[in-house]
């Protein structure tokens, strides 16, 4: 069963790092809300404005960089943007907006006066006089830092490496910004003959030789330092690492490196870039906006660079093929070129559902899939169209035949988007026939409640438009919450006519 890590996850039977790390990073997430209540963002909302110029204009802000925070706050659903304007979500709008009868700004704001007392929290508790600290030196700091990346490296590497298990990379590997090594120790364990060069800047190389003194740490392992922007290197590796590299830089020069990059391969090579993409859902959603607001804050130019626009510069370097993996963490792969078995795509149809405009695109096996027998009961009792629509109760299908409709298939797909019905109900066509033309001719869409195809359905009981309609995911007795829960997606009854509406779709593969 498939669960978003997070720090509000709170579970005892959590065994990975993931969610100690979220924990580390909490106060990221409270200070985009108070950064977003010092703009007036929420209240500017709330008055209508809403495009990006109009909201940096009325706030005082840098376009550029709103953008970055807006983002964040989409991705931590306190707004949403649709057609390039930003409105409020429902707990926003009741909650943060100054001079609504529930407004609680002021008493959030309150809470961030108490921050800095949560600094002093070990000197509370502890017996000990407090020891006064000393600055640190760059290099105390650099080696810092190269242990930290290199813990947090060695907690992903293998994940990362078994991607590439299916075939050897044809070739060395470089390794760019790669630290202390961790990652080409992970591909070496797998594939003990791989010979590899880490590249990075003088004192880091020097720090990772510091942290791995033993010889036997590096067999089979070059390191070379250097500027990458500068550096001459030599050409022909099968394989080439770019780990959470590119977002340290901006837009213009992360573009100029890749491309260089790409000019090392040698042909059939692969690029593999792991790092934290804005766009990507994954199981941590929030996480790749949020650590492009922490690059902001924390280096000269760094941001952390969309899925789309990383294979747009692939493109331009000469790389059409490209596939992408959520981890079971919060970063994400792309790998690009290599031989077609290298990195084939198990999941091609949730890239293409994203790309189509759904919120979320989970898999999940079709029986996990809930149905029963009260779910078209509920049609029948507490629904003022039963009847009337001819993809719903009692003309559609009964759950034991949507039961065995499901048996049919080893693969699906949910889909989550937004009103308006129609336009919902237009994509998981498109799904659908995206699917059967890429030569999966079993592909069935369920939708979201009645079928809105027509306004309304003919009298005489007869569909016109065959070729459009679809049956309601409810309507053929599948329970809709049961179904989203198991893939880790919260579904609750709308109680209010502004509250946020969320529509489920079903996608059957193969």
């Amino acid at each position: 069963m498939h669960r978003q890590s997070g720090f509000l996850n709170a579970d005892p039977a959590h065994d990975g790092f993931q969610y100690i790390e979220d924990l580390a990073t909490a106060y990221w997430y409270s200070e985009v809300l108070f950064t977003a209540l010092d703009l007036k963002l929420f209240m500017h909302l709330d008055q209508g404005v809403c495009s990006l110029s109009s909201l940096a204009s009325a706030s005082s802000s840098r376009e550029s960089e709103l953008y970055r925070l807006l983002r964040g706050m989409e991705r931590m659903a306190l707004i949403s943007c649709v057609d390039n304007c930003w409105m409020n979500n429902p707990a926003a709008s009741r909650y943060l907006v100054p001079g609504k009868t529930d407004y609680m700004g002021d008493f959030f704001h309150y809470r961030r006066y108490m921050q800095p007392n949560w600094n002093k929290l070990t000197e509370k508790v502890t017996t000990e006089a407090p020891k006064e600290k000393q600055p640190l030196s760059y290099n105390q700091r650099n080696s810092l830092y190269v242990c930290a990346m290199d813990t947090l490296a060695r907690q992903k590497a293998k994940e990362i490496a078994a991607c590439l298990k299916v075939a050897a990379p044809d070739g060395p590997v470089l390794d760019i910004g790669g630290g202390a090594g961790s990652m080409l120790r992970a591909l070496k364990d797998i594939m003990p003959d791989l010979q590899g060069i880490v590249f990075d800047i003088p004192e880091v190389i020097e720090a990772a030789r510091a942290l791995y003194p033993r010889e036997a740490d590096w067999l089979g392992i070059r390191t070379l330092d250097g500027d990458f922007r500068s550096a001459s290197i030599e050409t022909g590796f099968g394989l080439i690492i770019l780990s959470n590299f590119l977002h340290a830089y901006g837009p213009d020069e992360a573009r100029k490196l890749l491309l260089k990059a790409v000019t090392l391969l040698k042909p059939g090579g692969l690029i593999l870039i792991h790092d934290y993409f804005p766009d990507r859902q994954g199981t941590s959603p929030q996480k790749g906006a949020l650590y492009d607001l922490s690059m902001m804050l924390n280096t000269f130019d760094g941001t952390c660079h969309e899925t789309s626009v990383i294979l747009e510069w692939l493109k331009e370097g000469g790389i059409e093929k490209t596939s992408i993996r959520d981890l079971g963490t919060d970063t994400s792969l792309i790998l690009a070129g290599g031989k077609p078995q290298l990195h084939a795509d198990k999941n091609p149809w949730i890239e293409i559902a994203i790309e189509l405009g759904f919120d979320k695109v989970a898999a999940i096996s079709p029986g996990d899939v809930a149905t029963g027998a009260w779910v078209r009961q509920k049609c029948r009792f507490g629904c003022a169209r039963f009847g009337k629509n001819l993809q719903c109760p009692p003309h559609a299908m009964a759950y034991t035949e949507t039961r065995k409709m499901l048996d049919d298939y080893a693969t699906a797909v949910l889909v989550q988007g937004q009103p308006p019905g129609k336009s919902f109900h237009e994509k998981l066509l498109s799904l659908e026939k995206r699917m059967f033309l890429d030569g999966n001719y079993k592909a069935f869409v369920f939708g979201a409640g009645p079928c809105p195809v027509c306004p309304e359905c003919p009298e005489d009981g007869k569909c016109r438009h065959h070729n459009l309609a679809r049956p309601a995911m409810e309507g053929s007795g599948i329970d809709v919450y049961a179904t989203a829960a198991r893939v880790g997606w919260s579904l609750a009854p709308v109680k209010n006519k502004d509250g946020y509406i969320k529509y489920i779709g079903l996608l059957l593969v193969k």
